[in-house]
């Protein structure tokens, strides 16, 4: 565990949030090429990135803050806004989407087409994002023997308290970051078939919205930070909720839109 990359008088670089800017840094690539493919001057979709970023941060940590941890943060308000770690992934992306409607309605931009050329950005962004999770100890696995009884080879081991309880020190566990990386890199690719198979504005964005949905659930069964909330007796976790929750939505709409774009 590496929860710095650097830890000086002079400079601290967290490894979850260093890895989180290059990403977003790296992904306006993806940008770039997706404005061109849609029709829009690459500057003015790049300038929404200054939307879009600070909405994303407000909104992951606002998301922890109420989801995960509320009384720690009725006790002492003023870690709520110096963080030292706690970011949701979707909190992040509900104002991400926020502020990209508000930029795109004062810019006169259709909000669909712009949400298009960000999608695919968004699980290239999370690749770097889960690679701070496992420097930084969060996101952590259950037991490596989970469900099988034995351990699987490609386990995990931290050595280091940070964000686990005493008991998971030492104990081989599942690299649950390293599935949702693995997944995250799917979902990019998923996602460019969608966009060169697109058949209304917006339908990228409600692809991504289902399959992450889904693919988030599955993840959440190898995860043991118990912490983020669990219901119905341990059966479902909060990102469970919502993640199922939205993809059933993004499917109906997905499966609407599909239909009404194909002539009768």
């Amino acid at each position: 565990m590496h929860p710095w990359l650097v830890y000086s008088e002079s400079l601290q670089l967290p490894t979850y949030f260093t890895c989180l800017m290059v990403g977003f840094a790296l992904s306006l690539a993806f940008v770039r090429r997706e404005a061109q493919r849609s029709g829009f001057a690459p500057k003015v979709v790049l300038d929404a990135a200054f939307w879009l970023l600070p909405g994303a941060l407000i909104g992951a940590r606002l998301a922890h803050v109420v989801l995960v941890d509320p009384q720690t943060y009725l006790r002492d308000p003023w870690m709520a806004i110096v963080p030292t770690g706690g970011w949701v992934f979707y909190g992040g992306f509900l104002g991400g989407l926020v502020a990209g409607w508000r930029y795109a309605s004062r810019r006169g931009l259709s909000f669909a087409e712009l949400a298009d050329c960000y999608v695919i950005a968004i699980p290239f962004g999370l690749i770097w994002g889960r690679l701070g999770c496992l420097g930084g100890g969060c996101c952590f696995g259950r037991a490596a023997d989970f469900p099988f009884g034995w351990p699987v080879p490609w386990s995990v081991t931290y050595t280091a308290r940070g964000h686990l309880p005493d008991e998971f020190l030492a104990m081989p566990l599942h690299p649950a970051p390293i599935y949702a990386m693995l997944h995250a890199a799917w979902l990019v690719l998923a996602i460019g078939w969608v966009r060169r198979h697109q058949t209304f504005r917006g339908e990228a964005m409600v692809a991504f919205i289902a399959l992450y949905g889904v693919g988030r659930s599955v993840l959440e069964v190898f995860r043991a930070d118990a912490s983020r909330g669990l219901y119905f007796g341990g059966w479902l976790s909060t990102s469970q909720i919502i993640g199922l929750g939205t993809a059933a939505l993004a499917f109906a709409l997905w499966a609407a839109r599909r239909r009404a774009s194909i002539p009768s």
